[in-house]
């Protein structure tokens, strides 16, 4: 007769049982929500973790000069915490951290929140329902479900693809990890990268710098930012019942009938509008930038010769008008290489420097290269990493993946919709919600897609999204745009109204899953 230790069975026990029933990996807006949601199906045995020191995501991480957010704030928070007296239309960085911080504590969320845990491997276990994260530490953490709430710009790109890069001797940041020991005055600055950082830093920059070298690939838009205080009579109204919500509406209505001509126009009339809307959305863009830039051969630089709504643009405020300062220039020469002490263009011309920002972008959700292969192994070994960059990127409401039990993707292919961050997170949380709501009701120990459905889902993204595919994939050619991915697709917007989004959400046959 074998007999069993008490630490064979302590063992086993661990083996057997995970230690929280959910976690989520990302204590950013995504990471917030589902906390909030797990707890509205009475689920409180959870653990939110961050690589990170602190909650609020990008907000945290992000703490560059005028860091702050470039669509209203009427628009840019929870449905479930309104928030009436931001400072600003156009809130800065420190603001809505310290809102993200509010709604976590009045949730109760922080002492579920564990951080400086790098999730390096997360492991499906299929004899005992549960996951295995391999933590960066050596650690290892088990659970039922695991929500991956990691955002929309997963990792800053340090360091690009640029020859001699590693050589400069300077000093070297990217808008993620600024460097706030640094005084820039009077000394010789490059910019590589013109988006949604730059837009904010160059403004700051400028007047401080000797020279201030802005380093263009690709031609970005740059709209006006009707920023202004909120005065308090303004806050009032916002506080007062459904003002904040009705605020946010007029915005949601404005975005869904976009959507709704941009996927419902029939095919040949879209395409013979595209061409017509992006000669006039041109024209009009040159006009803005003639009154805002006074050189015409920088004005020359900015213009875009692809669809004018390729890329996301920005709400520009100061930008332009920092071009003409005598001190600032806009470079599009092709970088050659990055030598010890400055920059030298495929021109010849080589500008010295002394300090080097990358605001040179991220990888994100919609790049297959974001999914590393042997990161997320499902069921028989089934590597999520491995099959986002040999086919299409696909999954089931933008969150679930056949050969992946019990895992659910916040941010994920075809999931952005609506104004805000924070509009998608929430839809697609509570699909994530219903899913896991569904498995326990059913007594069962896991929750997978059914691949049938998965395939449907994806026709139907096909399908709908076809006017998007052509725009986004045909008039944007050459523009660099992240809405279309290396492998040449475009699995970014969802082409649906937001209000079939948002009831299709929890709307849907609960056997497209299988039960276990």
């Amino acid at each position: 007769m074998t007999r069993t230790s008490t630490a064979d069975t302590e063992f086993a026990e661990t083996l057997e049982t995970p230690q929280h029933e959910v976690i989520v990996i990302g204590a950013g807006i995504g990471g917030i929500c589902a906390g909030v949601k797990l707890q509205e199906i009475g689920i409180d045995d959870f653990l939110i973790v961050d690589r990170v020191g602190g909650l609020g995501g990008t907000w945290y991480s992000h703490h560059y000069p005028d860091a702050g957010c470039d669509i209203p704030t009427t628009t840019y928070q929870f449905s479930f915490a309104r928030k009436p007296d931001w400072d600003r239309l156009f809130a800065k960085r420190d603001q809505i951290l310290e809102y993200l911080r509010e709604v976590a504590a009045d949730h109760d969320l922080p002492r579920h929140m564990r951080f400086g845990v790098n999730v390096v491997q997360e492991v499906w276990d299929d004899t005992h329902d549960l996951w295995r994260l391999h933590l960066e530490s050596g650690e290892v953490l088990t659970a039922r479900f695991v929500i991956s709430a990691v955002g929309a710009y997963i990792n800053p790109k340090l360091s690009p693809n640029i020859p001699g890069l590693g050589s400069f001797e300077g000093v070297s940041m990217h808008p993620s990890d600024w460097n706030h020991d640094y005084d820039f005055t009077g000394k010789r600055v490059a910019i590589i990268g013109v988006g949604a950082s730059t837009m904010q830093i160059a403004p700051q920059l400028a007047p401080q710098v000797a020279s201030l070298d802005i380093y263009q690939r690709t031609p970005q838009v740059y709209l006006p930012k009707p920023d202004f205080v909120l005065r308090k009579w303004m806050q009032q109204l916002l506080a007062l019942p459904g003002g904040s919500a009705a605020a946010n509406g007029v915005a949601q209505v404005l975005i869904d009938s976009l959507l709704r001509v941009a996927v419902y126009t029939p095919h040949p009339l879209w395409r013979l509008g595209a061409r017509g809307i992006d000669a006039a959305g041109r024209q009009l863009y040159a006009g803005w930038v003639r009154i805002k830039v006074k050189d015409k051969q920088t004005r020359d630089k900015l213009r875009p010769g692809f669809g004018i709504v390729c890329i996301r643009g920005g709400c520009g405020g100061g930008y332009l008008p920092t071009l003409n300062r005598g001190n600032v220039d806009l470079i599009t020469s092709g970088i050659a290489e990055v030598t010890p002490d400055g920059i030298r263009t495929a021109d010849g011309t080589e500008r010295p420097i002394d300090a080097l920002v990358l605001s040179t972008g991220y990888e994100v959700f919609s790049d297959p290269e974001s999914y590393k292969p042997g990161t997320v192994l499902g069921r028989n070994g089934f590597d999520l990493g491995l099959f986002y960059n040999t086919e299409e990127l696909k999954a089931y409401y933008s969150t679930s993946v056949a050969g992946i039990p019990n895992r659910f993707i916040m941010i994920g292919p075809y999931s952005w919709t609506g104004t805000a961050f924070h509009y998608f997170v929430e839809n697609s949380m509570r699909h994530i919600a219903a899913v896991i709501d569904e498995t326990r009701r059913r007594g069962a120990r896991s929750v997978e897609v059914r691949a049938e459905a998965q395939e449907e889902f994806h026709r139907n993204m096909l399908r709908s999204g076809r006017n998007l595919a052509y725009y986004l994939e045909t008039r944007c050619e050459g523009s660099n745009s992240y809405f279309v991915n290396s492998q040449g697709k475009s699995p970014y917007i969802r082409p649906w109204s937001l209000l079939k989004t948002y009831r299709r959400a929890v709307r849907f046959d609960r056997d497209d899953y299988r039960y276990r």
